[in-house]
């Protein structure tokens, strides 16, 4: 009996939670190419790079695929490189996203121990690869060569979650109902993909074969899901019959029509998590990068997002942006806040290979790190020193507006003076210190400001967070012998309310009086109880 041919695919993730769709999508399109043995060696990067390239070589393969992302490159090269000096007749083959067909020719180049190198949408070059395998083993070579790939059957394909080396084992699962994107982000790796659907009826599908497998959280990767907008909304609808699954969506928030947004009404509580892409609500850097987008629609959408209560939004921001100055970042960060997403993240812009921006970094300016993540680190409108501050700006987002704990606080301070967030940030530490310090960091930070609200925001915080009574940083909590009839309950045990060791506190704020019970019995710090009542004519 002819020997099979040893196929390893190498997938690195970034966390035990990731698992990679490269595997099950390139598999489900070769597995009936004959003379093959697949298998997979699956890690993270906290694995040992000389332990994992000894224990490939001891498979004795005949080809070794990789995916190469943004995250993993150095990585999984340091481990290839190790496999080519212990098994130098390995052949070595890599795709993904940090190999685009502008990059290929320089991989082979720059990296001898690669063999092949594969751009774009594998599934449509790779099965022909392995069917001349006696003759591509051969040649150093790129595919497809001259342009990234593009697998124009996908949207007919089989499902990824039909394929063995598909993973439904880890936290979450990512599905595409589309590939491409139709902006024209000039720093996305979608810019100019084709774009493609799956039909509603083959995503139902799809969906019902992975709730059959028990998959609860899935992230649709998906760029931009609602567009075109009916069939965004066609989604939530079906989605919406799938009501023991949680979705992570990606929602540009200039384009919810009417009939879109009367389905993010009416979304089951909690099934949604999105993220709305802002990048920059300045027109001058819209346009710099080519993003299709009006600011003021952008926002208002935002605005509208936030307004929902059955989902969270969080929101991105881009530093290091074509136009941009500080200043307009500070800026639109104002504008952010005072629409009070449940997070907004700030990240410095990646410069990525494949990218349009590769072609405008003189045109503006633009210098960035040449080895992964390929981060900004100065533009003709932005200095060296003004994106660090950028950088410390999102760790103090990181730290004070998207903690749990500290949102409500920031969020009611906003509201007093829309500058605040800024100018504590002027002041506060950006180190990773426990939660009770931040609290405080906050407090002296609004001591004699006369910022009442977001004093009692801050007090309210502090006693639903554990912290003791005593140590209040504000004295606007008041004990009382009885809760009033009329306070409807909010969280907690109810049966605390009868028994005769709880003690309770309230503190008055503009609108309502908020009650918090605590008994050790329940709960040993925490509230076990919050009530509150609300002044009439107030809602």
């Amino acid at each position: 009996m002819e020997r099979k041919r040893q196929l390893v695919w190498l997938t690195v993730n970034s966390s035990y939670s990731h698992s990679s769709l490269a595997l099950p999508l390139i598999h489900s399109q070769c597995r009936d190419i004959p003379g093959w043995e697949w298998e997979r060696c699956e890690i993270t990067k906290e694995a040992d790079p000389a332990e994992t390239a000894a224990k490939i070589t001891g498979k004795e393969c005949d080809l070794l695929c990789a995916t190469l992302y943004l995250f993993n490159r150095s990585f999984v090269l340091d481990i290839l490189k190790r496999i080519h000096v212990l098994s130098p007749a390995t052949h070595i083959a890599v795709g993904g996203p940090e190999c685009p067909f502008s990059d290929a020719e320089s991989m082979l180049k720059n990296y001898p121990f690669i063999t092949s190198v594969f751009s774009g949408e594998g599934e449509g070059t790779f099965p022909e690869f392995l069917r001349s395998f006696e003759e591509n083993s051969l040649q150093r070579k790129c595919y497809p060569e001259g342009h990234n790939g593009i697998f124009r059957e996908w949207s007919t394909s089989s499902f990824p979650v039909e394929d063995p080396f598909f993973r439904t084992d880890r936290p979450f699962v990512q599905i595409e109902t589309s590939r491409g994107c139709p902006m024209s982000c000039a720093y996305c790796t979608s810019s100019g993909v084709n774009q493609r659907y799956r039909n509603l009826p083959d995503v139902k599908k799809e969906l019902v074969l992975l709730d059959s497998k028990g998959v609860r959280e899935i992230r649709v990767l998906d760029r931009t899901f609602n567009l075109p907008e009916k069939r965004g909304a066609e989604l939530l609808r079906l989605f919406r019959k799938f009501s023991n699954m949680h979705f992570h969506l990606e929602i540009h928030p200039e384009y919810l029509g009417t009939e879109l947004r009367e389905c993010l009404k009416n979304v089951l509580p909690g099934q949604l998590h999105l993220e709305a892409g802002i990048q920059s609500l300045s027109a001058c850097v819209q346009q710099a990068i080519g993003r299709k987008s009006c600011p003021e629609a952008a926002e208002e959408g935002i605005a509208f997002l936030t307004s929902c209560s059955g989902f969270e939004t969080h929101t991105d921001l881009l530093a290091g942006l074509p136009e941009q100055t500080l200043d307009s970042l500070r800026q639109d960060l104002i504008r952010l806040l005072k629409l009070h997403p449940g997070e907004i993240q700030l990240e410095v812009l990646k410069v990525l290979p494949g990218t349009p921006i590769r072609n405008m970094t003189d045109q503006y300016g633009i210098v960035f790190s040449p080895d992964p993540p390929y981060d900004v680190m100065r533009t003709n409108t932005m200095s060296a020193g003004e994106v660090l501050e950028t950088r410390r700006l999102s760790r103090i987002l990181d730290l004070f507006y998207n903690h749990s704990a500290l949102h409500p606080v920031l969020c009611t301070a906003v509201r007093e003076d829309e500058k605040f967030f800024l100018r504590f940030a002027e002041k506060a530490e950006d180190d990773r210190k426990e939660l009770k310090h931040r609290f405080l960091s906050l407090a002296a930070f609004l001591n004699g400001l006369g910022m009442t609200e977001t004093e009692k925001e801050l007090a309210l915080q502090w006693l639903k967070s554990g912290f003791p009574v005593s140590e209040l940083p504000f004295p606007c909590a008041e004990i009382v012998h009885h809760i009033p009839e009329n306070a409807v309950f909010l969280e907690g045990d109810v049966s605390c309310l009868d028994q005769r060791e709880s003690r309770f506190w309230k503190i008055e704020r503009r609108n309502e009086t908020v009650y918090l019970a605590f008994n050790r019995k329940f709960c040993q710090s925490k509230p076990c109880g919050i009530l509150h009542t609300i002044m009439k004519g107030k809602k």
